[in-house]
């Protein structure tokens, strides 16, 4: 297939009526339907950040986090900001230690830095978390230690709940604020075993999204201690983010709380049957080798131009939707793409999937 234009490639996507990732996609008219059928639609409106609906999503997530208050943000860049300002204010410092594959450090354009004028330490390796050992090799006092929970551009990779108990202790011993990037808490907390509060309580912040896994418009929640939230919320209007009306993005959110975040243990556990099924399959390897969440990396054999051709032409003969994009691999022609296991993907056996990807790279070869 010739270079084809993002219009049609949309067009493609568009005819698909199978994907082997997220959820189905949803026109205006069905986000309409689904809203106006919501129980909280009878919580009524807001108006620049308060009311009856966002109180309750604060309410119900930091119960789920066991914090003592949250903050609803439409933007996660926001919400993380925001508790990094305050963690830097109370500490008097403004170096922050993150990840140099971290979402703040790659995918934000230095928003920390250019916005927030924080300072942001890369720390440790590419392919795997930093340790309390990587720590200790810091030079500089600290305002605060970030952690992305799961990694998502190292694989999805987790924490267990020990590792993240001893960065935790290492960064209390030194009176430095933890903060967990836990935009995938929901996806995550099936592989490390421990309640979403156990989690947190590590914690002196975090943040967790709304539409990332529990398929809401937009938003964000960033939870800890009353004072953290009550010195974060002016933040939120300094950046933009007191929307006059936010009821969609609120709706939105509940009902993933409802009707998807019950779902995420089976979506792990399908994915772990997904993933090995593929690394059973000639030419096929997935990272990691057992998925930490709904998410994973699968390796082709073949290189990333030549699998975006193949994919295209696969969608427009079958109206089937594996891949949207590939990267390239470290290695000459090879290449990786990601699954994340949701809805649209529970329709899917392992050995169909197993079975797609294998004629994928067939075609691209």
């Amino acid at each position: 297939m010739n270079k084809i234009s993002d219009h049609d490639k949309a067009a493609i996507r568009a005819a698909c009526t199978k994907f082997l990732s997220f959820e189905k996609p949803r026109t205006a008219a069905d986000w309409v339907a689904a809203m106006a059928a919501s129980p909280s639609i009878g919580l009524g409106l807001d108006a620049y950040s308060e009311g009856p609906a966002i109180t309750a999503l604060e309410e119900r997530v930091a119960r789920l986090l066991g914090k003592p208050a949250a903050l609803w943000f439409p933007k996660g860049i926001v919400a993380q900001q925001a508790a990094l300002l305050v963690h830097a204010q109370v500490s008097g410092r403004r170096t922050v230690a993150l990840h140099p594959k971290s979402h703040l450090a790659v995918d934000e354009a230095g928003a920390v830095e250019r916005l927030a004028g924080l300072t942001m330490l890369r720390v440790g390796n590419d392919h795997r978390h930093f340790t309390p050992d990587d720590l200790d090799k810091l030079a500089e006092p600290l305002a605060a230690a970030t952690v992305e929970l799961p990694l998502r551009r190292a694989g999805f990779l987790g924490l267990t709940f020990e590792e993240l108990a001893a960065v935790s202790a290492w960064a209390r011993a030194r009176g430095v604020a933890f903060h967990l990037d836990a935009a995938r808490l929901w996806e995550v907390q099936p592989w490390i075993g421990r309640g979403f509060d156990e989690i947190a309580a590590l914690t002196d912040s975090i943040y967790v999204s709304l539409y990332k896994g529990l398929g809401g418009l937009a938003g964000s929640v960033l939870a800890g201690s009353q004072d953290l939230i009550a010195a974060a919320k002016p933040w939120r209007v300094r950046f933009g983010g007191d929307l006059p009306k936010a009821f969609p993005l609120i709706i939105t959110a509940l009902d993933g709380l409802d009707n998807t975040l019950p779902l995420m243990d089976g979506y792990y556990r399908h994915a772990c049957a997904i993933a090995a099924a593929i690394d059973a399959t000639p030419g096929l390897r997935v990272f990691p080798a057992a998925p930490h969440c709904n998410s994973f990396q699968v390796h082709f054999e073949a290189p990333a131009a030549a699998l975006q051709d193949a994919a295209l032409t696969l969608a427009a003969q079958t109206r089937t939707w594996l891949f949207g994009a590939f990267t390239p691999g470290q290695f000459e022609n090879r290449a990786m793409a990601e699954i994340v296991v949701g809805s649209a993907t529970m329709e899917w056996t392992p050995a169909e999937v197993a079975t797609a990807l294998a004629a994928l790279q067939a075609l691209s070869q």
